[in-house]
């Protein structure tokens, strides 16, 4: 495990998107007061905000999020080890590129035109997915122009610009040894003995990723789930019958006034 005297950011005050954050989000955010790394970006069915709230904190050295996504959960514990899977090869791509650029090229990227594109950026591809996904939030995949929120300027600071730029080439140095496979679950190259944050997209709801629910064998899913070694944390939506899910909260979501009745199944050796 990493130095308890480490200098680790403490995340209170703030909303995912990098905002100050609603009276509500707040105290998600604040209960547990949390060392943690804010998203690097913002993706659909992210587990950030509610992660310090809903799901037990890790219990071994060792995180493996084999639905790698934003990796909400292991930038909540950044002392950890932490080890991602995904199948995506823009998200793959997208984290490889964030292990490994300077502060200094992030810094350098430019913002995108209100009535531009990603594509007028002379940047590298992974990068340009990067900017992408700040353009519209909580989407399965990087947008190419400014959604109409971005356009007006309406929360300026949850889109790409300054204050983004700064925060993600602030926090990389948290992330310089994380390990990133582009691989599905079922290729995952670490049987030890670990945290494994199991958070796939979900049976009823999950079609719309670019590798979504129609592409999984939910029972070989949860055949694959209860082999693993340690603490397993599995992620669903209500309605989910592949494991014996237990109801964990209602949570907002990015549709206006809707929440997602969320569950999960835990399992601890």
């Amino acid at each position: 495990m990493r130095s308890e005297s480490a200098s680790y950011p403490v995340c209170r005050g703030e909303s995912a998107s990098g905002m100050y954050a609603s009276p509500e989000e707040n105290h998600d955010i604040t209960t547990r007061n949390s060392l943690c790394v804010r998203p690097f970006f913002s993706y659909y069915g992210g587990k950030w905000r509610d992660t310090p709230v809903n799901y037990d904190p890790p219990s071994h050295e060792t995180i493996i999020e084999p639905f790698a996504g934003s990796a909400g959960y292991s930038l909540r514990h950044p002392r950890r080890k932490v080890i991602l899977c995904e199948i995506d090869p823009v998200v793959f791509g997208i984290w490889d590129y964030l292990i490994n650029v300077s502060e200094r090229e992030i810094r350098g990227i430019p913002d995108v035109p209100l009535n531009g594109s990603v594509d007028d950026l002379e940047i590298c591809q992974e990068a340009r997915w990067l900017v992408g996904f700040w353009l519209n939030r909580a989407t399965t995949g990087p947008r190419k122009t400014p959604s109409r929120w971005m356009r007006e300027k309406i929360r300026p600071g949850s889109f790409w610009g300054n204050r983004v730029r700064e925060t993600i080439a602030s926090q990389l140095r948290f992330i310089r040894d994380w390990e990133v496979h582009n691989c599905s679950y079922e290729e995952c190259p670490v049987w030890r003995k670990s945290t494994w944050f199991i958070d796939p997209p979900y049976e009823n709801a999950g079609q719309h990723y670019r590798f979504g629910s129609t592409e999984i064998d939910y029972q070989h899913l949860a055949d694959w789930c209860r082999s693993r070694r340690g603490q397993v944390i599995v992620c669903e939506n209500k309605g989910a019958k592949w494991l014996p899910f237990k109801p964990v909260a209602e949570v907002k979501t990015t549709r206006n006034g809707r929440r997602s009745k969320e569950v999960v199944w835990v399992r601890d050796d």
